[in-house]
Formats: structure tokens, C-alpha cells, sequence
């Protein structure tokens, strides 16, 4: 597919991305937009943002813990409170962002007719003649939501009156598991047929069995304690100006959880970063830079980029926690997108990834 293209290579120098243009002896900041006479745009840099899904368990010892081996030949019940974390996934998602060291500016013609384009709030071109879909810039935040927990049932809506007006905890202890017996001799004698009154009826029957074992297992964990679990997530974002190899990302305690680099009551988190060179870097003679000394036609061209591809690791002293490879448009070259999208081609539709500024769909 051949087509006329046009290029405007606009050197940016300055800091912050921002380049100035003279106007009447001032100099304003630039920025990426479509006027009467040409679109200028970024191309997307790749950012990646990790996400970390970490369980926070919440140990609370029970009322009677101290007394579950005597009375329930329970053994092993922990008698102190404890918060213990884990990590349960972790997911690297790439994502765009402007490149500030290549902005381009595609101009109009003054006769004939002139495409559509469409740029993201921080203008990277995502578009050409139709709509993204979707495919606009992603912006992260941190997040740290603990998942909503269901109702938990209060042992103390199954305790006797005589259990209630014990005069110590040694002897509400004691009665209590005396209750916890009774439960499991009654729900016995109904499954064995034994009981004096056993429902006929399905549900019915369905019905007390689970409630004698709610009952069962409310009162139990007065000895055994509860266990609350709590999900939170952390995004970090990473930008891969380069291959890098145990680069820290995080640190993790399984008592505090996820912590800044910083702090080293964690142990440290890595992550690797490998470009593969699948793809061959232009010359000099061949690069965007230099169409100009070539001789080409430097007013009517196009780009893309065409991203490379790196292996991402993310994994701490004993466990690699994901292995991937993804798409990183600094890892790659800028080339032309194809001919003149002016006046008979001026319906070309083409879509750019955001993420990485590959042409995802063309159609003339």
C-alpha cells in the first residue's frame, strides 16, 4: 500500500517538553493540538504499572482459648492476636504516556480535503478518519480497598442463661463446652434416627442440621479464635527508559505488608526488564532526524512506532511471581505510517495503539 506522507520533525530541546515559538519577539509554550493549518502529536512512551494483590489475615484469639485443651482437647490454639500478609498475584500492564522527545506536526495542504484526527487529553495520536474505541490513555492511581467481609455470627446469640451468669470465665468456659457437646449429641441422634422428633420434610430437616452446626461453630470460636482476611491492592508505576536487571520495586513484610524501597523492615521485591532487539535501530542516514540531509521530502510525513518487545520479571529471594513479555515503544524505532492521507487518500482510517503508538488497524 502505497501513499504520499508527509513529515515535520519539530526538535524539542527544552525542559518540561515544551517548546517555544516565536511570535511578534515572545516565546509561548507549545502544545500538541490540530489548527487550520496542520495537528501536531505526540507518540507514546511506555510506562508500565504493576499490580500488587496482597491477603491480610487478622488473627483474634478466643475468650476461652487458654482453656480449648482442657475442656475441647483442642491443642495448638494460639492465645495472642496476629496480622499476617501474603502476596496472591502480581500483574504488569502496559500503559502510554507522551514522549517528549518526539512530537511531530503533519501539515495541511491549502486546497483538498484534510483528515480527522484524534489525540488523547495529553495529545498522542490514537486516530486517523475514525474513533479509537476506547484505546485512550490510561491513567493509574494507587489503590487500597479492603474487600467487604460477610456477617459474622456472634457466639454469644447461642450462650445459656447459665452460661451468661457463670462467675468466671473458667466456669463459662466450661459450660460452654458442655453446650458444644449437647449440639453434636443432638444433630448425632437426628442424623442416626435416634431423636424423638425428626422432620419428615426435606428442608425442614436440611434446615435444623445447618443450624445446629452454626451454633456449633459459633460457640467453638470462643476456644479457637477468628481469622478475618482482608484484600488490598497497590499499583507502582515503572517507566523502562532502559533494560534493567534487580531493579528494587518494592519491599514486603508478612507482618506489614507492602513498603516504600525505603523501609527495611521488608524484604526487597525485584523487577527485571530485558529488551529483546527484535527490532534493528535505524542509522543515522535513516532516521527521522536526518530525512531532512537526505533530501527527502521533509513537509508531508506521517509516523508510527514500531515497539519492541522486552521480558518482564517480577520476583523476590524465593519465588518469581510473573514472567511476561510485552510491547515497549522505546525499545523499538519510528518509522513511516504509509502515503499522502491528503486529498484522494484523505478517508484512510487508521487506529494507534496508545500504549505503545503501533498502528493497530489501517483501512483505506
Amino acid at each position: 500500500m502505497k501513499m504520499n506522507i508527509i513529515r515535520h520533525a519539530l526538535l524539542m530541546g527544552f525542559a518540561l517538553g515544551c517548546m517555544p515559538m516565536a511570535a511578534q519577539g515572545t516565546s509561548t509554550p507549545y502544545s500538541p493540538g490540530i489548527t487550520q493549518d496542520a495537528v501536531s502529536y505526540w507518540l507514546p512512551k511506555t510506562k508500565l504499572t504493576v499490580t500488587v494483590t496482597t491477603r491480610k489475615s487478622t488473627f483474634k484469639p478466643g475468650e476461652f482459648s487458654r482453656y480449648a485443651e482442657r475442656y475441647l482437647r483442642m491443642n495448638g490454639i494460639k492465645d495472642k492476636a496476629e496480622e499476617v500478609w501474603e502476596i496472591t498475584s502480581v500483574e504488569v500492564t502496559p500503559y502510554g504516556v507522551p514522549d517528549k522527545d518526539q512530537l511531530y506536526t503533519l501539515s495541511f495542504p491549502l486546497k483538498g480535503r484534510r483528515p480527522y484526527f484524534e489525540l488523547t487529553g495529553e495529545g498522542v495520536l490514537t486516530a486517523v478518519n475514525t474513533h479509537s474505541k476506547g484505546n485512550e490513555l490510561i491513567t493509574t492511581t494507587v489503590i487500597n480497598n479492603a474487600s467487604a467481609q460477610p456477617r459474622k455470627t456472634n457466639p454469644q446469640d447461642y450462650m445459656t442463661e447459665e452460661i451468661l451468669m457463670a462467675g468466671s470465665t473458667a466456669k463459662m468456659a466450661e459450660l460452654t463446652a458442655k453446650e458444644i457437646y449437647n449440639i453434636r449429641e443432638s444433630r448425632n441422634a437426628i442424623t442416626r434416627g435416634q431423636a424423638e422428633y425428626i422432620p419428615t420434610e426435606g428442608e425442614s430437616l436440611k434446615y435444623i442440621l445447618e443450624s445446629l452446626s452454626e451454633q456449633e461453630s459459633a460457640l467453638l470460636t470462643l476456644f479457637s479464635g477468628t481469622t478475618e482476611t482482608e484484600e488490598h491492592t497497590f499499583t507502582i508505576d515503572v517507566t523502562p527508559d532502559s533494560p534493567v536487571t534487580k531493579q528494587l520495586l518494592f519491599r514486603f513484610s508478612t507482618k506489614l505488608g507492602v513498603l516504600p524501597i525505603d523501609n527495611l523492615a521488608g524484604e526487597p521485591v525485584w523487577i527485571d526488564i530485558a529488551d529483546k532487539k527484535m527490532i534493528s535501530l535505524p542509522s543515522e542516514t535513516e532516521s527521522p532526524k536526518k530525512t531532512k540531509s537526505a533530501g527527502k521530502n521533509q513537509n508531508a510525513f506521517l509516523y508510527c512506532r514500531i515497539p519492541g518487545r522486552a521480558d518482564i520479571k517480577v520476583y523476590n529471594n524465593r519465588i518469581s511471581f510473573i514472567e511476561k513479555e510485552l510491547p515497549i515503544a522505546q525499545f523499538g524505532k519510528v518509522e513511516v505510517v504509509s502515503s499522502t492521507i491528503m486529498g484522494k487518500n484523505a478517508d484512510t482510517k487508521i487506529t494507534f495503539d496508545s500504549a505503545t503508538g503501533a498502528v493497530a488497524t489501517i483501512n483505506e
